[in-house]
């Protein structure tokens, strides 16, 4: 039960307090598969805020546990870079980073596990081993993984500092009022929708992105650089759509009806996926302090966009 004594918080924290020895991300996959009840009624939301007197059980089904983090050797990523403390890796986008619920194999993570087997630091929790930041699976691009727990701290440190350098092409619909500029907000969780991020006038994280325009398509998309100030989820994809200008794919963000040319529609619609790609990544190594820069191409699917846009020639 609920005291006045307990650390009343979300639901996922407050548990993770009250059982101890169980990580936070194990508590939130319980959580979603139905094992925690309030007050007698399944609740499947770690957000939820306990309120005194509530009476809160957790029945662990055997059925879930932690995944086996397998070697899987057919996870496909590049490997840009390697030592004994660290990895700078290209991912393609379709790749999950870590598993979690839903995707319990066939992650990056696998992947990184049978490439380095036991030699990973042990990442925020038991299912993110080497882990220090994300991308989201269908985001393409450069994520740098830790090898012991020495490098990540010290990354963790570098990316809680916003010192460390992300850089992101992206193409959005149409053509955005300024070139280029700052947007800052902040960023929340959407009540309505729990897979989406909002931005919020009065709650939530500081989100700062500057962006600039590379090149414009017949007023019908440009192709956009974004350098993160911060690394909320989702943080790109939503404040370009914030803008008014969603990412190129992004269905979960996208605001409005975008008037595309019959003769290029084909092309834009079948897009599968944002159109976003982690192109540049620099940060200082954490043992020898030498400044890392690496910068990787458009991956296939964007190059031939960027193609199709740019042979794209409207009717008169």
């Amino acid at each position: 039960m609920v005291t006045e004594n307990s650390s009343i918080d979300r639901l996922d924290k407050f548990l993770t307090s009250e059982i101890g020895g169980m990580s936070r991300s194990r508590i939130q996959l319980l959580i979603s598969s139905g094992c925690v009840q309030v007050n007698g009624k399944q609740l499947l939301d770690s957000n939820y805020r306990p309120k005194i007197g509530d009476k809160i059980s957790l029945e662990e089904n055997t059925a879930i546990r932690k995944p086996d983090l397998i070697p899987d050797a057919s996870v496909a990523f590049s490997i840009l870079y390697e030592d004994e403390d660290l990895l700078v890796i290209d991912k393609p986008a379709g790749v999950v980073v870590h598993p979690g619920a839903g995707n319990y194999a066939h992650t990056l993570v696998n992947g990184l596990v049978h490439h380095c087997g036991a030699s990973l630091s042990s990442g925020s929790d038991e299912f993110r081993p080497g882990i220090v930041h994300r991308l989201d699976k269908d985001t393409s691009g450069i994520l740098v993984a830790a090898k012991n727990d020495f490098t990540h701290a010290e990354l963790a440190k570098q990316f809680a500092a916003h010192s460390i350098s992300r850089k992101y092409l992206c193409f959005c619909y149409s053509i955005l009022r300024f070139s280029q500029g700052k947007i800052e907000t902040l960023i929340s969780r959407d009540r309505n929708n729990r897979l989406k991020m909002c931005v919020s006038r009065e709650n939530g994280k500081t989100a700062v992105t500057l962006y600039r325009t590379l090149e414009t398509f017949a007023g019908i998309a440009s192709k956009i650089e974004c350098e993160l100030k911060t690394g909320r989820t989702h943080q790109i994809r939503l404040h370009m759509s914030h803008l008014g200008h969603s990412l190129v794919g992004d269905s979960l963000y996208r605001r409005k009806n975008y008037a595309i040319p019959q003769e290029i529609s084909h092309c834009i619609n079948a897009f599968s996926r944002q159109a976003l790609h982690a192109y540049f990544l620099e940060f200082l190594h954490p043992r020898s302090c030498k400044s890392m820069h690496f910068e990787t191409n458009l991956p296939t699917d964007m190059l031939e966009l960027e193609r199709a846009l740019r042979n794209f020639s409207p009717k008169r």
